[in-house]
């Protein structure tokens, strides 16, 4: 499976930078009624998303301070990069902590995913339905992976989870 794991992809005052724009009251958060992929299944899960990228245009003042996390990894063009912010759910009332696995895209892509902060609410990747690897969110880890791998999120249970998610034209040399 070609997924690739860099912690502190980027210095820990780029980390900080971004944790205390993305998480500061005045940053521009968008309700989402159902933060899973919808064009799965409509889970309902509520969450917020803010897009920096979209459609290949900057869709966000706020984009120079994420892109330090890419920066030294590719200069390939950016399809669309967003962020989304996941609070714990009672799972009581929504099911199972797993969201509806997808692609983010429907052609040849390579996605960088970025934790914010450290959190419950594995990303997990999947083949033929199965789970074949899980992934932990860690400050300032970086996950690298070839776009055709289905995979989904779990979510968090304890505490906020914060990703910001690149999706870009290329495919990477694992």
């Amino acid at each position: 499976m070609k997924v690739k794991i860099i912690d502190n992809c980027i210095s820990l005052e780029q980390q900080k930078n971004i944790i205390n724009t993305l998480l500061h009251n005045t940053f521009p958060w968008f309700y989402q009624s159902d933060i899973t992929d919808s064009r799965v299944k409509n889970q309902g899960r509520p969450g917020l998303s803010h897009y920096f990228v979209l459609k290949n245009n900057t869709n966000s003042k706020y984009l120079d301070v994420i892109k330090p996390i890419i920066d030294s990894h590719t200069k390939n063009s950016i399809i669309q990069c967003r962020s989304f912010l996941q609070f714990p759910l009672n799972l009581k009332k929504y099911g199972t902590s797993d969201d509806s696995p997808h692609k983010d895209l429907s052609f040849p892509h390579t996605v960088y995913l970025y934790y914010v902060v450290t959190s419950d609410g594995d990303t997990l990747f999947l083949k033929n339905s199965k789970v074949i690897k899980k992934v932990t969110p860690k400050q300032g880890r970086l996950v690298i992976f070839d776009g055709d791998i289905e995979h989904t999120a779990q979510q968090p249970q304890n505490n906020i989870r914060c990703i910001v998610n690149f999706d870009i034209q290329e495919q990477y040399e694992f």
